[in-house]
C-alpha cells in the first residue's frame, strides 16, 4: 500500500507516533505530526480509554507499507471472541453469543445480550471503549494484528442513521445561511463518519475542533473560509 500520510494510534501521544513511523519507515524529521486526539485512559464503569491518535505526513515522497506478518484470521477471529467473554464477564454482563465475521484487514463482532443496553452505554461510549480495548489486546499477536469493529442490537446501523440524519439537517442549513455548522461534541468514530459522508456528499469542507470529550466537528461550503 502506497501512501504519503498516515493515522496512527496508541495508548499515548509518544506510542502513536512511534508506531506510525515504524509502519512508515522513517524519522520523525522525515514527517510532519498533527495530533488529532490525545486519548484519555479509563475501564469502563470506569471506563472511557480511547487510544491517542495522530496524522503523519511525510514532507517527501510516497511511503510503501509492506506487510511483514501474515494475518490469520480464524485464530483472530477466535481472540476476539475470547477476549470480549472475558472482559464482559468481568463487567458482570451475561452474553448469550458472539459471531464473528472478517474482511479485509478488519474482524467485526455481533454480541448478543439481554443487557445491550449498559454494553452501548450512554453514546455508545462503552462499546467504543469495549472495542478499543479488545483491539489493544488481539494486536498483542502480531498474527492477529487487525481492526475490530464490534456491534449490538444493529447498534452501529441505527447509529449511522442517526448521523445522516443530523447531517442532512446540518448541510441544508449552510446552504441556505451560508455560515459554518458545528456538530454537538461527539465520539472518534462518529466524528470519522461525518468527515467521511460528508465528503463523499461534496460541496462541504469539515474540520474538528476542541479537545477530549469536547472534541466536534465542523461543516462549512467548500468556497468559504473557516
Amino acid at each position: 500500500m502506497k501512501l504519503k500520510e498516515l493515522e496512527s494510534t496508541g495508548k499515548n501521544i509518544s506510542e502513536a507516533i512511534n508506531t506510525g513511523l515504524k509502519l512508515l519507515k522513517c524519522t520523525k524529521d522525515e514527517v510532519e505530526i498533527k495530533i488529532l486526539d490525545e486519548g484519555s485512559s479509563g475501564l469502563f464503569g470506569l471506563m472511557g480509554s480511547k487510544p491517542a491518535r495522530v496524522l503523519l505526513t511525510l514532507k517527501n515522497g510516497i511511503a510503501e507499507i509492506k506487510n511483514t506478518e501474515t494475518i490469520d484470521f480464524k485464530l483472530a477471529c477466535k481472540s476476539v471472541e475470547n477476549v470480549i467473554n472475558d472482559i464482559v464477564k468481568m463487567m458482570g454482563i451475561n452474553i448469550s453469543s458472539v459471531k464473528t465475521s472478517h474482511e479485509d484487514d478488519t474482524v467485526s463482532a455481533e454480541i448478543a445480550s439481554d443487557n445491550s443496553g449498559v454494553l452501548i452505554g450512554k453514546g455508545g461510549q462503552s462499546l467504543d471503549a469495549l472495542e478499543y480495548l479488545v483491539q489493544l489486546i488481539v494486536n498483542t499477536d502480531p498474527r492477529t494484528r487487525v481492526k475490530v469493529n464490534l456491534d449490538t442490537e444493529n447498534y452501529r446501523a441505527k447509529q449511522q442513521e442517526r448521523l445522516k440524519t443530523i447531517a442532512e439537517k446540518a448541510m441544508e442549513y449552510v446552504r441556505r445561511t451560508k455560515k459554518i455548522y458545528r456538530f454537538d461534541p461527539m465520539s472518534a468514530k462518529e466524528r470519522r463518519y461525518l468527515h467521511n459522508y460528508l465528503k463523499n456528499i461534496g460541496g462541504f469542507d469539515t474540520f474538528s475542533e476542541g479537545e477530549g470529550v469536547m472534541r466536534k466537528v465542523g461543516v462549512k461550503l467548500s468556497n468559504e473560509k473557516k
